[in-house]
């Protein structure tokens, strides 16, 4: 997502990974796709969706991140990278 974007979303959250534990439990479509940074050449390189899943992971990981929804989310998250390394060739 750019960085004009992403800044526009900030306002109305305290933190980013806040942001982004609510775009993938409650979001869908293209919104979700934006705040993410979903492009479809994640779907077509492991290597690109290994890299960011584990850029995301970090921010959303219980282990990091105290959010009560971390759990959810990064299960949620790990979903969608399973389905986009299965597409990948």
């Amino acid at each position: 997502m750019s960085p004009k974007k992403q800044a526009s979303y900030f306002g109305y959250f305290v933190d980013e990974p806040s942001m982004l534990i609510f775009a993938l439990l409650f979001l869908d479509g293209e919104i979700r796709g934006n705040i993410l940074g979903i492009r479809e050449e994640l779907y077509e390189s492991k290597s690109k969706a290994k890299y960011w899943r584990a850029r995301l992971i970090k921010k959303i990981h219980p282990d990091n991140c105290k959010h009560q929804s971390a759990n959810e989310a990064a299960a949620k998250l790990n979903s969608l990278y399973e389905r986009m390394i299965r597409h990948a060739e």
